[in-house]
């Protein structure tokens, strides 16, 4: 009697837990655009400290910068990208925001708070204008040119990016895309790059960008 009672009972158990796994198991667009923009924030806090763990992390999303033509200028003077980026985004933070998805397209809020860029540059040129007039400055030129120069002026920029004088907040709305495949992917657009360097105009030099 109390096995017969109990199959029925069972079966409902089952179907009950099956149904509960096919809704938690599929993701809505709405979660994955908010899940994939996590994990592209994400992903500059962690070039900023350890890139071999991402590297080795298959979930990890490859952070796009936004600043080719810079770093292009950059490391034919031997500065590392890593290095760079790492001082980049070293005090910087991010908040994930609503998200809305109308069809193949997607947009997910995002506030941004990070060091700007241009504005730490502008003060590491005037330091560097200070130092040059130095004897140390004469010095270092004269035993390893304008590569000595080159490197102060990177130092002075990385003390400047560490030191998070000028922090600035921004909130931008995240652009996505879904292919033929359903797969999202976001699009770089310039209010991106600016919000993640403090409102600098990467992609066409160090200049704030245009109000």
């Amino acid at each position: 009697m109390h096995t017969k009672r109990a199959v029925p009972t069972l079966c409902v158990l089952l179907a009950c837990t099956l149904a509960l796994l096919g809704t938690t198991g599929c993701k809505s667009d709405k979660d994955k655009v908010v899940d994939l923009v996590t994990r592209t924030m994400e992903s500059y806090s962690v070039a900023a400290d350890d890139q071999a763990d991402a590297k080795r992390d298959k979930d990890a999303v490859e952070p796009i910068y936004g600043d080719d033509a810079t770093m292009t200028q950059l490391t034919a003077y031997g500065v590392r990208d890593y290095e760079y980026h790492g001082h980049c985004f070293k005090n910087y933070s991010f908040e994930v925001g609503d998200a809305t998805v109308d069809g193949d397209s997607a947009s997910v809020s995002v506030t941004v708070t990070n060091q700007s860029l241009s504005v730490a540059a502008d003060a590491a040129a005037s330091d560097y204008a200070a130092w040059a007039e130095t004897e140390e400055s004469q010095q270092a030129y004269a035993e390893s040119g304008r590569q000595a120069l080159v490197d102060k002026l990177v130092e002075l920029l990385y003390a400047r990016l560490d030191a998070n004088e000028s922090p600035v907040t921004t909130t931008v709305a995240v652009s996505l895309s879904k292919d033929g495949d359903g797969n999202w992917s976001v699009n770089g657009t310039p209010e991106f790059f600016s919000a993640l360097y403090g409102g600098s105009d990467v992609i066409n030099g160090l200049a704030p960008q245009a109000e």
